[in-house]
């Protein structure tokens, strides 16, 4: 399998993965309300996920593009797809059509059979990726590559990983406080006394 292929595939996916999940966190409402729309957790929980899954994909899209543990990146991009794709074809054996939610409300597209053949394929792209763990242009690939031991020590690696993680600790972080946010205010209501009489 040639390098320069699974090196197109694996940033076609990590792209894909950024741009869905910097347009869910700048849509926030139009997000949540895609995840309702999927009847699949249950209401007190689709606030929360709504918030944590747009940080899972770009965490999952930097990590793959940078070539950062790059066999687990896949992995869990490639089970991210196959829960999409799931996801997706059970709403319409029920016969329900409504917005994917794929990349909010900015380009709205209607759940189809199409998006459940594109994320099948984009999931076995993550397989083959996860299965061969490119090595081209990969900051540190990690323990699941097949020749973990030809990885360099020193030089600029642990500088860049260092980085990463301290930009996607801030980013988890913000959104735990936004999460936790959520919960508090949904928790006040929760407790607020009804209004007798109506």
């Amino acid at each position: 399998m040639g390098a320069l292929l699974i090196l197109m595939v694996r940033w076609i996916i990590a792209g894909i993965f950024l741009r869905a999940g910097v347009v869910k966190l700048g849509d926030r409402a139009g997000f949540r309300a895609a995840v309702a729309n999927y009847q699949l957790v249950p209401s007190t929980l689709v606030a929360p996920v709504a918030a944590v899954l747009p940080v899972a994909e770009i965490a999952g899209a930097v990590l793959l593009a940078a070539g950062i543990l790059t066999a687990p990146a896949a992995i869990a991009l490639g089970l991210l797809l196959t829960a999409f794709a799931s996801a997706i074809a059970l709403a319409l054996a029920q016969g329900r059509s409504f917005d994917c939610g794929c990349s909010g409300t900015a380009t709205p597209s209607r759940i189809g059979w199409r998006h459940v053949a594109l994320d099948l394929v984009l999931a076995a792209g993550a397989a083959l990726v996860a299965g061969y763990g490119p090595v081209a242009l990969s900051v540190w690939p990690g323990p699941l590559r097949v020749d973990p031991w030809k990885v360099p020590a020193g030089g600029i690696t642990p500088t860049v990983i260092a980085v990463l993680v301290v930009l996607m600790t801030t980013l988890v972080t913000r959104q735990a406080a936004f999460v936790r946010g959520l919960m508090t205010s949904a928790t006040d209501t929760a407790r607020r006394p009804g209004i007798p009489g109506r």
